[in-house]
């Protein structure tokens, strides 16, 4: 299977969350065609089911690799020149939505995969975990597909992440880790006034803002060098108040922290917490992983010895992304991430080069090619 025409059938299924729209039963019968045996994991809550995929290949003892990815987009959005689920080619890069993050992830290992398997004897087995809502929290995704295979014994020894990674080129950089983040609802309550009779800690929105400025201020410490420092950034001002003479009587705003080894979630929330009490300010917290980061020498060298002899570069490996999956693989077994370059994630007229895509997949036949001793 060309790896382009794999990504670009993948795009037209309209997959956003939690829509699967036909891509796990394509991936699926392409991997039952090479032998792999398939099990579609669906799970429910609220109304709402997710389509995931588990499959295996096995082929003697030896070695367990899993390849996790998701077949999820975001929606659409405004902005496209083009329609973002029937994916063209022009100037050199395929376009469509998800070409990036991360139909190209999984593209290229299916298709490396499928020349390893073919071309190469080696003993050891392959699993490959597709999920359908890493977008929005990934509840009746990854987290529940590890439950179920924890119970059956389906575990692999490390795991690829297909997720886009790289920086400038594709195999500059490779993500160990990434930080962990918490999204944060801050409430303010004042007293709604003409702003003519304005009084002493009655302006919700003072308060909210007073309160986002000491945060954006705040010295979080940095002794653990292998994440970013901790930063929080606003994300939503609201009030509900249109009139420009009347001081609003509750604002509230939303905030995100991303921070590195340094501190844990019950610590972020503590200090925020703590903050908050000086501006009268109410907090709800969702936390949406911890940081984590997997300096596992045997991983880091495959890859780099892989991206080295399939294109020549020597990548960095970095934690400095935002949160994928591999906080939740993480918990049961080695994990390493790698795709694209992560420029074009989520963004309108989303693309990835042509090149690039036939880079990763051989980069990802090299990979399998070191991990298994083939």
């Amino acid at each position: 299977m060309n790896v382009i025409k794999f990504c670009s059938d993948l795009v037209r299924c309209k997959s956003v969350t939690p829509i699967d729209d036909g891509a796990i039963d394509y991936i699926s019968e392409f991997l039952k065609n090479l032998g792999f045996e398939t099990q579609i994991l669906e799970f429910s809550e609220k109304g709402r089911t997710v389509r995931n995929l588990f499959a295996k290949f096995e082929r003697g003892e030896g070695a367990n690799l899993g390849f996790l990815g998701h077949s999820d987009v975001v929606p659409a959005g405004d902005g496209w020149d083009s329609d973002p689920f029937e994916p063209i080619i022009q100037e050199g890069f395929l376009i469509g939505r998800g070409v990036a993050d991360m139909k190209s992830g999984i593209s290229a290992f299916c298709c490396a995969v499928s020349k390893f398997i073919k071309e190469k004897s080696f003993n050891g087995s392959i699993r490959v975990f597709i999920t359908g809502d890493e977008e929005v929290g990934s509840y009746q995704g990854i987290q529940s597909v590890l439950d179920w295979a924890k119970a059956k014994g389906e575990i692999p020894d490390d795991c690829l992440v297909g997720e886009p990674s790289s920086d400038k080129e594709v195999g500059d950089r490779v993500f160990l880790g990434h930080r962990g983040s918490i999204n944060v609802q801050a409430k303010s309550v004042g007293e709604q006034l003409h702003v003519a009779f304005s009084r002493n800690n009655t302006n919700s929105l003072a308060q909210i803002c007073g309160y986002i400025t000491a945060m954006k201020n705040y010295e979080w410490k940095y002794e653990d060098k292998r994440f970013p420092k901790t930063n929080l950034e606003p994300t939503l001002l609201f009030t509900g108040n249109y009139a420009q003479n009347v001081i609003p009587g509750e604002s509230s705003a939303n905030l995100n922290i991303r921070f590195g080894a340094d501190y844990d979630s019950d610590q972020i929330k503590s200090i925020l917490s703590e903050k908050a009490k000086q501006f009268g300010i109410g907090l709800n917290f969702i936390v949406n992983g911890e940081s984590y980061f997997c300096d596992n020498e045997r991983l880091k060298s495959l890859m780099a010895s892989a991206i080295k002899n399939a294109i020549g570069l020597t990548p960095r490996f970095s934690a400095e992304a935002g949160t994928s999956d591999g906080r939740f693989m993480i918990k049961y077994c080695n994990v390493i991430e790698f795709g694209v370059p992560v420029e074009m994630m989520h963004r309108s007229n989303e693309k990835v080069k042509i090149d690039d895509l036939r880079k990763l997949e051989n980069i990802y036949f090299e990979f399998l090619k070191l991990y298994f001793n083939a």
